[in-house]
């Protein structure tokens, strides 16, 4: 049996435990892509944000590496990280949870960006974004996490983003910012399964790239205007019952809704401000994104598709969110532009007030709840 196989077996019989953080405290990673550096921070209800540890990820001392998609082992051993920036490549990066030490590393593709786990977190699925190279097919690495050797490059689309597993760990889901495409892609076999244009809603046979000279580049944020990309997608979120699926369309202004089993769109959430990270709630009844175009975070109750609140943010480029195993608070990171430092917010989602922040380093993006104490 092939080692891909083995470990999607495993996922079944040995789905890992759920650790929890109710009453606090919270506890996030946040990493800080224009200062090589991911900050720890902890949220006791009531009280302050506080950074409790600063931990230098860069490996050159004379470069600025870029740290972006940050994730953590279910059973919360390490934690993982992406350096964007490399001679070409990036690198994924393995950290010993108690020390925040480096135990492990091995070189991508050009630009790793977000990443996800298989449940058991034998296997790391990063997406190769190269968001600053050719608008050329670009990849998803699969990376033996025990070893930290990559094992395959599955080429996939122009600049995939947004990676994030099935709840079984039976497949991995990008989007295609450059050619408005949802991927599907094997845990088992590590090829692409299934493809969804999300512009049209169809069920695409094969890759063909988009002619997408006339989007600008610089980074998602919207305001390219819709005729230069009808969706832009940016993320991909599944529900806890691995049926549904939600997208970002970062240019389009909306959120589109899957239908993994039917592999359709099933709805539209209108979603102005240009969303880019989605989070959901644990019960499955709130949909959260950031609007990285209008400084927000946005919430949707997902029975109605109504939007139930909208938070401003302290200041501009809201990038990521998650939300507390307890569904009671989210936190959100904020890069700010020009030397503004980052922020991580904290919103609570009972009264939708944010109630805390703090100043981490410049560019805050990638962000991943700590382990439960």
């Amino acid at each position: 049996m092939r080692l891909p196989a083995l470990v999607a077996l495993l996922a079944f019989a040995f789905p890992p435990p759920v650790t929890a953080q109710d009453g606090g405290p919270y506890r996030v990673y946040v990493a800080s892509e224009s200062e090589d550096v991911v900050s720890v921070l902890a949220y006791h209800p009531g009280g302050d944000l506080v950074v409790e540890k600063v931990i230098p990820v860069g490996r050159w001392p004379a470069e600025i590496e870029g740290p972006h998609g940050i994730t953590v082992d279910p059973l919360g051993r390490s934690w993982y990280l992406s350096l964007g920036h490399g001679y070409p490549n990036g690198t994924l990066l393995r950290f010993d949870a108690e020390a925040d030490t480096v135990v492990g590393w091995t070189e991508l593709g050009m630009f790793p960006a977000t990443m996800s786990l298989t449940p058991e977190g034998a296997l790391a699925f990063v997406v190769n974004s190269d968001f600053y190279g050719d608008m050329a097919p670009s990849t998803v690495s699969v990376v033996d996490t025990e070893t930290m050797l990559e094992i395959q490059k599955t080429e996939t689309c122009t600049m995939p983003h947004g990676s994030r597993m099935s709840p079984d760990g039976r497949f991995n889901y990008s989007a295609c910012m450059m050619d408005e495409q949802l991927v599907e892609m094997s845990t088992s076999s590590l090829e692409v399964t299934r493809r969804l244009d999300l512009v049209t809603g169809e069920s695409v046979a094969s890759y063909e790239g988009h002619d997408m000279g006339a989007m600008a580049m610089g980074g998602a944020t919207g305001d390219a205007g819709a005729d230069a990309s009808p969706c832009s997608p940016t993320w991909t979120t599944p529900t806890s019952d691995g049926r549904r699926l939600f997208v970002a369309c970062n240019k389009g202004h909306e959120i589109v809704e899957v239908d993994l089993t039917d592999w359709r769109v099933a709805r539209r959430i209108p979603a102005e401000g240009a969303p880019y990270n989605l989070a959901l709630t644990s019960d499955g009844t709130r949909l959260l994104a950031t609007l990285k175009g209008s400084a927000h975070l946005a919430v949707w109750a997902l029975a109605t598709g109504e939007q139930v609140a909208k938070i401003p943010s302290l200041q501009t480029v809201t990038h990521g969110v998650v939300v507390t195993p307890d569904d009671r608070y989210a936190f959100v990171t904020v890069e700010g532009v020009g030397g503004e430092p980052g922020l991580v917010e904290v919103v609570d989602l009972a009264t939708y007030a944010r109630v805390a922040s703090a100043e981490v380093g410049k560019q805050a993006g990638g962000i991943a709840l700590a382990p439960g104490d």
